[in-house]
């Protein structure tokens, strides 16, 4: 066995979760605020930025996409609360990822899951720029990281030695 991840296709029963200094202000109608979004690598702007104006305007059911405001060229919002934050251009890993860990493929691409009390955040640390969505504990993730998955394949890249 080689120290690839591998990746597992399956559906999901429930949300995943992974944890960031991501917050977000406004729980209403109107614009949101997103402070503490990584700051991605020079090289990595570009592609986070035509990710986030690649993403569809809905992840599903009462997930539909927020306006940020300032504009955040590396983060979008989802849902009432916001319920569902994506940012692009996060360095590093999860402290719990390990290089053997399996990670959930969702349309070829691979997600790590890391529950955060209330919350679920997922990650791809087999892409770059690596991609991060927070969502609710009690969300359904499967159909929100199907809507994902076009964009993200499309605007990040395997990283070496990776599938996904």
């Amino acid at each position: 066995m080689t120290g690839r991840p591998r990746l597992r296709l399956f559906r999901l029963a429930g949300p995943l979760v992974v944890a960031g200094a991501v917050f977000v202000s406004c729980g209403g109608p109107g614009p949101v605020s997103i402070t503490g979004a990584p700051t991605p690598a020079v090289g990595d702007q570009a592609a986070c930025a035509a990710l986030i104006a690649a993403l569809p305007d809905s992840l599903g059911a009462d997930l539909d996409r927020r306006e940020v405001k300032p504009p955040v060229a590396n983060a979008a919002a989802y849902g009432a609360k916001p319920d569902a934050v994506l940012t692009c251009g996060a360095t590093g890993v999860a402290a719990s990822y390990q290089p053997t860990t399996v990670l959930s493929a969702i349309d070829e691409v691979g997600w790590f899951t890391e529950a955060l009390g209330d919350r679920i955040r997922y990650s791809t640390p087999t892409r770059t720029p690596q991609v991060v969505l927070t969502l609710p504990a009690d969300e359904q993730a499967f159909e929100v990281l199907v809507a994902l998955a076009p964009a993200v394949r499309e605007h990040t890249e395997p990283t070496a030695g990776t599938e996904g």
